[in-house]
């Protein structure tokens, strides 16, 4: 089965219900139509999950835009 979510906007928990609630398998497909961070406290847990499935296919959403924007101030502004 194929699956498109977003705006899960860190809510760790509540994505690892929908995921059982689908009972989401190896052989299905999840795509994440962004606003993966943003709001929740568990945005990391989250890309950690993505991160070790084969099957699961973020995009990148307006909210990642803005952290990878802020990131790349902050992380040039920290190596002058």
């Amino acid at each position: 089965m194929t699956y498109a979510i977003s705006d899960i906007h860190g809510c760790y928990e509540e994505y690892i219900k929908l995921l059982e609630k689908i009972e989401f398998s190896d052989n299905d497909t999840l795509y994440i139509l962004g606003d993966i961070c943003d709001r929740g406290e568990k945005p990391m847990e989250i890309y950690n999950d993505i991160m070790a499935r084969d099957n699961v296919i973020p995009l990148f959403g307006n909210h990642e835009h803005l952290a990878y924007i802020n990131l790349r101030h902050l992380i040039n502004f920290l190596s002058i």
